[in-house]
């Protein structure tokens, strides 16, 4: 009998890892392992439960890297509160600030140009907002995808004219601090597969009545949001 892992994330797998976690601290602080002096310091076990719940799910499914963050943050900050390590996160803020570079230098260098017969420039699209706003609109005939960023400013993607024949188009977003509105023909399935780190990705679109083309969307939203509708 299989298990259908696409369930595994649910409220009673994160409360239950963290009666587990609270459980084995009493039982080594009852053997003298363990001084619980303060459990107020063990509270980014929470953080560490929500992580393992998320990572739980199968290969493939949105949220396994923010599952990733949040069991990296609470161990990190758990271990700080225990005296292990002498760092906080607060020392390792420029990090921040490398991930987000190497984000879009991995974006240009993995974005795919359109090839064989049919492909031309209009088959993709680019836009890029920063400080500012940027509106794009396409009437390609095989819509293929592109990318869309936005740093504290807004991209407004308008693809309601055009049209997708080779089944999929994938567009890879990155917000940080921004927004990113993408409007699609009411045909179209929409596929929501980017990672929200205190932000959102909202899929607003209605399902069509009918199997049609399916437009993927990915990526990376940090206090920021991303939004499709029809």
């Amino acid at each position: 009998m299989e298990v259908d892992k696409s369930r595994w994330f649910a409220p009673r797998l994160f409360l239950g890892l963290v009666v587990v976690t609270l459980g084995l601290i009493a039982l080594l602080d009852n053997l003298g392992i363990v001084d619980v002096d303060s459990p107020w310091r063990y509270w980014p076990l929470a953080l560490v439960a929500l992580g393992l719940a998320r990572l739980l799910r199968p290969a493939g499914s949105p949220g396994r890297f923010a599952g990733f963050l949040f069991l990296f943050v609470g161990v990190w900050i758990l271990l700080r509160n225990m005296g292990v390590l002498p760092y906080s996160l607060f020392h390792f803020w420029p990090v921040i600030v490398v991930l987000i570079g190497a984000r879009l230098v991995w974006g240009a260098v993995t974005r795919q140009v359109p090839q064989g017969p049919g492909a031309d420039a209009s088959s993709q699209l680019s836009a890029f907002a920063m400080l500012g706003g940027a509106e794009h609109q396409s009437s390609a005939p095989d819509f293929r995808g592109g990318d869309a960023t936005a740093i504290l400013g807004g991209c407004k993607i308008d693809l309601r004219h055009a049209a997708i024949k080779s089944g999929e188009a994938v567009i890879d977003t990155f917000a940080l601090w921004g927004g990113i509105e993408i409007f699609v023909p009411p045909e179209w399935s929409v596929v929501s597969m980017g990672t929200p780190i205190l932000g959102a990705f909202e899929d607003k679109t209605r399902p069509p009545q009918q199997p049609g083309p399916r437009l993927v969307i990915k990526g990376v939203v940090i206090m920021g949001g991303v939004e499709i509708k029809n």
